[in-house]
């Protein structure tokens, strides 16, 4: 072996020394919450503590060991913190900890946190309500109990009032009729449960179909796939969408704006993606008023 060799594979072995040597995840987590519970920290450090848990809890045995070491606490008692950084933080981490994660979903929820997170979806700072939003969406998705307390919150008038008001951060828009796609969804695969009265409410309707003529690709495809899961409730009044709601008009409208879009280069394969959805819904609108 020559020098150079020898010298690079002293240089691999200390690598692998300095690795094996290296705190695990579990000891990671601990730092940062003992961290969190240490009252004197500065706010730059309680900052750098939850940006670590972050990372950390991405993986489901992280997120779990977290539930585990009662980890999950600690941060759900940062979400009432004075800082709005601080409050984001730790709405991402518990929305990162649940996602797609039955256990750690139970663990937030017997917290208490969803309560203060449908609130924090009203927060004056964007990041704030768009995180907040992001962690209700996770702790519910596929999950009948979480769902049945969110209602229970009227969590549904929170959703309403985020894609009725048009001055909102348009990603918090998106999130939230994403959501109602997905709750939607949900539900129509669960036949045995009683259709919920909000998904015939005219009020919570109207503010679903009036995102679909907002100029923005990916908030009307959201919109749409809504509206297409929502046709197929049999409590749906078709008669309500066209003429309360203005679902004919607003189809209508829309298509004059993506073909509008398809006109741009940049645009025209996501706007024809769209308008191929926008004709679905249409057909269906329309077989529910009888008109096929």
């Amino acid at each position: 072996m020559s020098l150079d060799e020898l010298q690079k594979r002293q240089l691999e072995l200390k690598e692998l020394v300095e690795k094996l040597n290296m705190p695990s995840d579990a000891k990671l987590m601990q730092i940062a919450i003992d961290d969190l519970n240490n009252l004197s920290l500065s706010l730059e450090d309680r900052h750098r503590a939850l940006q670590e848990l972050l990372i950390l809890v991405e993986p489901i045995d992280n997120a779990n060991d977290l539930s585990k070491s009662g980890g999950l606490k600690v941060v759900a008692g940062e979400l009432n913190h004075s800082d709005p950084e601080v409050r984001k933080l730790a709405a991402w981490v518990l929305g990162k900890a649940s996602q797609n994660n039955p256990f750690v979903q139970e663990q937030v929820l017997e917290l208490g946190a969803l309560t203060t997170l449908i609130k924090m979806v009203n927060s004056s700072s964007a990041e704030e309500a768009v995180k907040a939003l992001f962690a209700v969406s996770a702790l519910i998705r596929n999950n009948i109990a979480a769902q049945d307390m969110f209602y229970a919150e009227r969590g549904y008038i929170m959703l309403q009032d985020v894609m009725s008001n048009g001055s909102l951060d348009i990603k918090l828009r998106r999130k939230a009729v994403f959501l109602v796609g997905d709750l939607a969804e949900f539900q129509l695969q669960y036949t045995e449960k009683a259709e919920l009265p909000v998904y015939s409410d005219r009020l919570f309707l109207k503010s679903v179909v009036d995102l679909i003529v907002v100029l923005d690709l990916d908030l009307q495809e959201k919109a749409l796939t809504a509206i297409q899961n929502l046709l197929q409730f049999k409590s749906i009044e078709p008669r309500i969408l066209r003429d309360f709601c203005g679902l004919e008009g607003a189809l209508k409208t829309m298509k004059l704006q993506l073909e509008e879009s398809m006109a741009d280069e940049n645009k025209r394969d996501y706007a024809a993606d769209v308008e191929s959805l926008r004709g679905e819904v249409e057909m269906i609108f329309r077989g529910k008023l009888g008109l096929l």
